[in-house]
């Protein structure tokens, strides 16, 4: 496997990035925030990233990034769990969006490694980002072939909400142009509705008959734009049809886009994806090479559980109890 130093953080850690490799693919895992920096398939950047760590320091874009200890948004950035209110960090206006970013923000230890694999290990004190109890996490990345398959694991000493995620961004274009004209097709009958501050109101009204109807066909992701609805930020409640084999595990096949060359088959065990069409790009850096971040320029699919339902009692782990997610991104040609 393919090591090389990428840089220092302000705190004086080294940085590294592992490179995975087969016949027809390679993914390059950096060290801080266990980040798939870049995914290449068929030659081509399929996941896009930065061409220096400076890029990566306290950007809010996320980049590739492992999320936690909850991903998504926390409604006024408090979390209530056995009648005790926690104040946790504000990063989204009085919300708190992907935990104040703490494992993405923080450095990682490779405890293994080959060819193909590689498993990241971190410890998320008590406290931190305002969460109780310490948290040990793994991030697991495997490639087979021209599959990613990604395993997050977490477990706590005393109880904490946990809901890790990937927030890598994608482009079978590669990168440059939108992702507006990609299909998609994501196996979901309902959708979590927001306010204007993208909290759950609570409602999980039909996509049938709405802009958000991917499940009964593969639609454009650009087709229904409008000026008053100009891309996606979206929690899909999953209702697969099929599950398959991948990577040796059977998970439900929950989402498929394409373009005119390439298909990504996403896989999870969890029962929710948000679908994010990069409408807060514009204006970040460059991607690697140079190449220009635009409005929709990538799309993510993160693999998760409904957003701020931590407050509701869903995500919430005893102490000892093991949290898994589990992530596939399977990219053929067509």
């Amino acid at each position: 496997m393919e090591k090389r130093y990428f840089g220092k953080t302000p705190k004086g850690e080294e940085v590294y990035i592992y490179t995975l490799k087969s016949a027809d693919a390679e993914v390059e895992i950096m060290t801080h925030g266990a980040t798939v920096r870049k995914m290449t398939v068929f030659g081509k950047s399929v996941i896009g990233g930065y061409d220096t760590l400076d890029k990566y320091i306290d950007n809010g874009s996320c980049q590739g990034a492992t999320i936690g200890r909850v991903s998504n948004r926390i409604a006024n950035a408090e979390l209530t769990l056995d009648g005790k209110v926690y104040q946790l960090t504000k990063n989204d206006g009085e919300n708190c969006l992907h935990s104040g970013m703490s494992f993405n923000y923080n450095e990682w230890d490779v405890v293994e490694y080959d060819e193909g694999h590689i498993v990241l290990k971190r410890t998320s004190p008590e406290g931190e980002c305002g969460y109780p109890a310490n948290l040990v996490a793994t991030a697991s990345y495997t490639l087979d072939g021209t599959t990613l398959l990604i395993e997050y694991q977490a477990s706590a000493d005393g109880k904490t909400p946990i809901a890790m995620t990937n927030h890598s961004y994608f482009n079978l274009d590669g990168f440059g142009g939108t992702i507006n004209n990609h299909t998609m097709r994501i196996y979901a009958k309902e959708y979590t509705e927001v306010d204007d501050n993208l909290i759950p109101t609570g409602n999980r009204p039909s996509v049938f008959g709405t802009p958000f109807d991917f499940y009964t066909e593969p639609k454009k992701i650009g087709e229904r734009y409008t000026k008053d609805f100009n891309g996606y930020d979206h929690n899909f409640h999953l209702a697969p049809v099929t599950s398959e084999v991948v990577c040796g595990r059977t998970l439900p096949l929950v989402a498929v886009a394409n373009n005119d060359t390439l298909k990504l088959s996403m896989y999870t065990n969890q029962t929710d994806v948000q679908f994010y069409t990069g409408n807060f790009l514009e204006g970040q850096p460059d991607f690697d090479g140079g190449v220009r971040a635009v409005l929709h320029g990538g799309f993510c699919l993160e693999a998760q559980i409904e957003p701020n339902s931590v407050n509701h009692g869903v995500g919430i782990y005893d102490k000892g109890e093991v949290y898994s997610n589990t992530i596939v991104y399977k990219v053929e040609r067509l």
